[in-house]
């Protein structure tokens, strides 16, 4: 089991992401915006030890958990889960796909790294691992 240091998990996510909002692609590191989270998409109390702050389990969000895509995800959470935004606290953050602001779905790794999948190996996971299905994959970034 190894154990993660957030700190440096949300270093390692910002450089996976190039410092972009996971959901609408705002660039995050020049801080137009006022301000930037490393969200836990599977809630921490409910992750195991060995992947609760593991980059597996993060992803950067422009706002905070009230503002900006940190705020929509937790103010729309059926609609995030479809996304892997949120994973459900009995699903592997590892097995569940995240969707990025590119339209881009993969699948994040505990090193920090990503592996590309398409959209149909997408769907079948996300309905393996989530209990979800996913029609229509536009959120309309409301």
């Amino acid at each position: 089991m190894m154990k993660h240091s957030f700190e440096q998990s949300a270093k390692t996510v910002a450089v996976r992401q190039d410092w972009h909002c996971m959901r609408c692609g705002r660039n995050t590191r020049d801080g137009s915006w006022p301000g930037v989270s490393t969200h836990h998409r599977q809630l921490r109390r409910s992750a195991s030890p060995d992947v609760r702050d593991s980059p597996a389990n993060l992803v950067r969000l422009c706002g905070t958990g009230t503002t900006g895509c940190h705020g929509w995800v937790h103010a729309h959470p059926a609609l995030a889960r479809r996304f892997g935004w949120i994973v459900s606290m009995w699903a592997d953050p590892r097995r569940v796909p995240v969707k990025d602001w590119r339209g881009q779905w993969m699948l994040l790794d505990a090193d920090g790294d990503f592996q590309p999948i398409s959209r149909g190996e997408a769907i079948r996971l996300i309905s393996e691992n989530t209990n979800e299905t996913i029609e229509g994959d536009d959120d309309d970034n409301e």
